[in-house]
Parts: structure tokens; C-alpha cells; sequence
């Protein structure tokens, strides 16, 4: 069980893979600080905390 919500926030901070067997995504340090950036600032619209 989730709170309502949680799959729209992670369509909306993650990326979307071809299946199960495709590899990860590839981002560069300065994309993912600001994935994480994007993430912390949408978390309390869905009521997430990262801890």
C-alpha cells in the first residue's frame, strides 16, 4: 500500500524504460543533483520526506 499520488510522482521525477531488461538510464552528476533538486521540491505535494 502507498499513499495516493506516489505513482504520479514517480512518473514525474523518474524515466520511463523500454521493459524490465533495459538498462538503467545514464545521467551525468550535475542531472542527477538536479533530478534529486526536482524530487525534494515536488516531495511534500505527495506527501513524501526523504529521510
Amino acid at each position: 500500500m502507498h499513499p495516493a499520488g506516489q505513482d504520479e510522482y514517480f512518473l514525474r521525477i523518474g524515466d520511463v524504460v523500454a521493459g524490465k531488461d533495459a538498462p538503467p538510464p545514464q545521467h551525468s552528476p550535475h542531472e542527477l543533483a538536479e533530478r534529486r533538486r526536482h524530487a525534494a521540491e515536488l516531495a511534500p505535494t505527495y506527501r513524501s520526506e526523504f529521510l
